[in-house]
């Protein structure tokens, strides 16, 4: 080898030396809303201490903010190399439609505290709270991982009847079907004559493909919101996100809805929480802090999703490892979690949305 080659050489291994150990890791997750609480704090828990920086500095306390940016150190994944992980939680359906389409997401560009400007990039991982043949998006079929059930809860608003307790899969396909019911057919009490609207949620979100399935409801629905310029409800042709079903709920009315547990919560401190075919979620009283999923465990409330994370086949070594990790932090953050049930816990199981929930065999 003369002199030239053996420089030429030396300075190639010198220059990938250099860019290995100042390579960083780009995580990008997008997708359902429902798990933006337990997916803060897995992903707040993997970085631990070796977090630098992120954006907003609280986290999502509110549902307004679907946007999170951290940087740090993954010792055990990525050794010295720093690390970006990416979140957005833009609903369920759109987190599918992401990785099937490999659309552009718009994120936080930077964990600097309070910085607003955003970045296109491609998402790597997917939040679902349905399953892929669940959504129009296929193809092309995309990798699942399932680790924890959530409920739905159907929610009235604050100036709703208090006769209004429960309401029932053939109630809930008339009000879809209809936009809006006399309160009596709901309390069963002729004096209750107000008009309850529904509202619904925004094609983006897994919860509404999941309610249509569970009340074998195939039509066109109907749904409200409302106009704070007319001081009435008009029919909406698209359907809210959260906040603004929790803003609609908490503010104007007669309405019925529905929401994850961590939003239903904000209507009214969780207390207009109705049951479902006779029942609800939990027993005993909702909390912010614990509750008891039992009905969910034991097969007596069947509106639930489960929790999926969605990759293409293709991902990288990267994007698995940390796949696998997050899914780690989410279960141990499951079995002390407010608003979800880990799978393990679960003593029914079911193939599809929407399908029977049966016993686990």
């Amino acid at each position: 080898m003369n002199t030239q080659t053996f420089l030429k050489l030396s300075l190639a291994v010198a220059s990938l030396a250099t860019t290995q150990a100042f390579a960083q890791v780009e995580i990008r997750l997008s997708g359902a809303v429902a798990f933006r609480d337990t997916a803060y704090r897995s992903i707040r828990n993997l970085f631990g201490p070796n977090l630098a920086s992120q954006n907003p500095a609280d986290g999502p306390t509110a549902p307004t903010q679907l946007k999170v940016t951290w940087t740090g150190k993954l010792p055990a994944l990525y050794g010295e190399q720093d690390v970006t992980v990416y979140a957005f939680y833009n609903g369920a359906v759109a987190g599918v439609q992401d990785l099937t389409q490999n659309r552009l997401v718009n994120f936080l560009a930077s964990s600097t505290p309070a910085t607003t400007n955003t970045i296109n990039l491609q998402s790597d991982i997917a939040f679902s709270s349905v399953f892929q043949q669940a959504t129009e998006f296929t193809t092309p079929t995309l990798e699942d991982s399932l680790f924890g059930a959530t409920p739905i809860n159907l929610v009235k608003s604050s100036s709703a009847p208090a006769g209004i307790t429960n309401i029932t899969t053939h109630q809930f396909k008339t009000l879809a079907a209809n936009g809006a019911v006399p309160a009596w057919f709901l309390t069963g009490n002729s004096n209750d004559t107000q008009l309850v609207h529904f509202i619904n949620r925004d094609p983006t979100a897994g919860q509404r493909v999941t309610i249509f399935k569970e009340a074998l409801f195939t039509g066109n629905p109907i749904q409200y919101a409302w106009d704070t310029s007319r001081n009435e409800f008009v029919v909406d042709p698209i359907g809210r996100n959260a906040a603004q079903i929790t803003t609609h709920l908490n503010t104007y009315g007669p309405a019925i809805s529905y929401l994850i547990s961590v939003d239903s919560f904000n209507v009214n401190g969780g207390q207009n929480v109705l049951g479902y075919n006779g029942s609800k979620a939990f027993a005993g009283t909702f909390s912010n802090t614990a509750n008891n999923f039992s009905p969910v465990i034991n097969g007596q409330y069947s509106l639930w999703v489960y929790e999926h994370l969605l990759n293409r086949t293709t991902a990288s070594a990267n994007i698995r490892a940390f796949r696998d990790a997050l899914i780690a932090s989410i279960n141990a953050e499951l079995e002390v979690s407010a608003f979800s049930v880990p799978i393990s816990r679960l003593r029914v199981e079911r193939t599809a949305d929407g399908a029977p929930v049966a016993p686990i065999e």
